[in-house]
């Protein structure tokens, strides 16, 4: 399960801890608030205990009311709106999250790698893309960290967006016969003059990926296997996508 999932589903069960039993709101018959109730204790592992159970605008949709907190289930009592997500309770899963995931899914054969500035650490068996700019202060962090990762194939993409002098700086790397190391000394900080007059078709490619997939944002990581990451992934997290996600299948090669 995704740590950030893993995240929302600690934020809900800390609001479901420690709740005591009460009284079942009139207006929803017996039957059916036994149900609910059973459900959820049987879905939360008796992690909560319902205090009242009021009916909504919405058919087949209850409101929980647990000392003074709010949320709503189905009437089986396994699926709940929590913090904004739809989770099913029963496998401690955040719904919304993993369909987000699935919207923002990039194929990776989808890049074009051909314009990417490809680093290979180690065995290099896994694989990413990295999306960066240079005026991006958590792209000038996350590269670093980067740069630290063994057995790992990367493709960095110069994906000048974040700011106007991005551009240039992005066709002074593009231009030079040394794109890598300018590229790199660009992240880190330095500010070159060379000339920038050269063939940009490729990096104009770049952006029209960027825009055909909605990539508004810097840092942004592809993983081999499509799922996308966006801004400051803490690292713990991060590892563990790569771990997941990172790994080319076979049709893939």
């Amino acid at each position: 399960m995704p740590r950030v999932v893993r995240g929302r589903l600690a934020a809900a069960a800390a609001l479901f801890v420690s709740l005591t039993a009460g009284a079942i709101a009139a207006d929803v018959s017996e039957k059916v608030a036994a149900q609910i109730k059973a459900g959820v204790n049987a879905n939360t592992n008796g992690a909560v205990r319902v205090e009242q159970i009021n009916t909504t605008p919405l058919t087949n949709i209850y409101e929980v009311i647990s000392e003074g907190e709010i949320f709503y289930v189905n009437e089986t009592g396994r699926y709940s709106f929590v913090g904004g997500s739809l989770m099913d309770l029963k496998s401690k899963t955040d719904l919304t999250a993993l369909q987000q995931d699935k919207r923002m899914v990039i194929p990776f054969n989808k890049l074009p790698l051909q314009h990417a500035i490809k680093e290979v650490h180690g065995d290099g068996s896994r694989v990413m893309a990295l999306f960066e700019d240079p005026f991006c202060p958590i792209c000038r962090v996350f590269t670093k960290f980067v740069d630290q990762i063994d057995n790992v194939t990367i493709y960095r993409f110069i994906f000048p967006i974040t700011d106007r002098r991005s551009q240039s700086l992005a066709r002074m790397a593009w231009c030079s016969r040394d794109r890598a190391g300018v590229w790199k000394a660009i992240m880190d900080g330095a500010r070159p003059q060379l000339p920038e007059s050269c063939n940009t078709d490729g990096l104009v490619e770049i952006l029209k990926l960027g825009e055909r997939y909605g990539m508004n944002n810097t840092p942004t990581v592809v993983l081999a296997s499509g799922k996308r990451l966006v801004g400051a992934t803490p690292p713990e997290q991060f590892m563990d996508e790569l771990e997941r996600g990172g790994r080319l299948k076979a049709d893939q090669r």
